[in-house]
């Protein structure tokens, strides 16, 4: 779907680097899409979209599955799918069909139950409803450093990022200025907020390297938390059907529409081990100390 593509010059912010590399960003409460997508028609602005998407009606049995790009959202929403319709089978459409801050709220609206919204924004950024109806919540985390090194290949498709990986982190690392989505510190800490304080809130956390070693274990435990029976031949099925491998052949065969070079690279756990430099990873580390989180990450298997 085409959205409207007029944009103002006033609302869009320019983030620059040391190198000659712009990021131009539109957004709202915090939260910022790429101008040039916008622009296209591929995303509605969110500088008029989120507040609206704030006032949007759910339904007591939707579902937010919740995670920082790159921290295993498709893989994720496809197992949540097969486990809601009891079938090792590929939802037909892709994952940004049901992508909270890629459409209008009316858009949202018109899909079918049960209904896996996904998203990467941050709590203040969801419906009103979200909140007073409890909907069930999937939290998904993936370490910190293989997400910014996959994050950093996203940027380069998606909104064709020129520089490389050093300096996508000087972007990335930013710590007082808007951050392509959200500035990772921000929307983790966040997150462990909003799960501290609301013990109520039925929310399920995934750790992407858990889910990664023990696929069988973690669908199960996801299936409990859905009230959805999942026998040893189902989790096993979807195990299977949702490998990397095949998720990223299904993406090309099945959906429609489907682009996997842009959406799956690697998937493993421990590849920022080539990529960061001991002067990058000592930088890292520091930011990481600079905001603590109560999460605790596994950086190899």
């Amino acid at each position: 779907m085409a959205y409207e593509t007029n944009v103002s010059e006033d609302d869009i912010i320019r983030i620059h680097d040391n190198h000659g590399n712009t990021m131009e960003f539109l957004g709202s409460g915090g939260q910022y899409l790429s101008a040039s997508s916008v622009r296209s028609g591929r995303y509605p602005n969110p500088v008029t979209n989120i507040p609206r998407l704030r006032k949007m009606n759910v339904n007591e049995d939707d579902i937010f599955l919740c995670a920082y790009p790159k921290a295993g959202t498709h893989w994720t929403w496809e197992i949540m799918t097969m486990l809601l319709q009891q079938s090792a089978e590929y939802h037909p459409r892709e994952k940004e069909s049901h992508m909270y801050e890629f459409h209008i709220p009316e858009t949202l609206q018109a899909l079918e139950p049960p209904r896996v919204f996904n998203t990467h924004v941050r709590p203040n950024n969801l419906p009103e409803q979200f909140f007073e109806k409890r909907c069930k919540t999937v939290f998904v985390q993936r370490n910190p450093k293989d997400t910014a090194v996959s994050f950093f290949y996203h940027c380069k498709n998606l909104i064709k990022f020129g520089g490389t990986f050093e300096q996508f982190m000087d972007f990335f690392l930013k710590e007082d200025e808007p951050v392509y989505h959200c500035a990772w510190y921000k929307y983790t800490l966040e997150w462990e907020q909003f799960i501290r304080e609301n013990p109520d809130h039925p929310v399920h956390c995934i750790m992407y390297e858990q889910l990664q070693q023990n696929a069988i274990e973690e669908i199960k435990r996801l299936a409990t938390f859905l009230k959805t029976p999942c026998d040893d031949k189902l989790a096993n099925l979807i195990a299977e059907k949702c490998s990397f491998q095949n998720l990223k052949d299904a993406t090309l065969k099945v959906k429609k529409g489907g682009k996997s070079e842009t959406l799956y690279r690697k998937g493993m756990v421990g590849d920022w081990k080539t990529h960061f430099t001991v002067a990058l990873n000592e930088k890292f580390d520091q930011y990481l100390q600079r905001h603590p989180t109560t999460s605790v990450y596994t950086y190899e298997i």
